[in-house]
């Protein structure tokens, strides 16, 4: 079976990013995600995803 390259690992990898945030701000996430269904993970994935492609567009030209 053939060996996946080196590139092809990294671009499946996903890097973790720790954030310290204050009780109140960190109490209407979980509020604000419970009502999306959804997790906190997948919610500021999503936000992020959101802000860098709209700041990429702007720095990429």
């Amino acid at each position: 079976m053939p060996r996946a390259s080196s590139e092809d690992k990294r671009s499946h990898v996903t890097r973790m990013v720790h954030v310290r945030l204050d009780p109140e701000l960190h109490r209407r996430l979980r509020v604000v995600v419970a009502a999306e269904d959804t997790s906190v993970q997948e919610w500021v994935a999503r936000v992020i995803e959101k802000a860098v492609g709209e700041k990429w567009s702007n720095i990429s030209n």
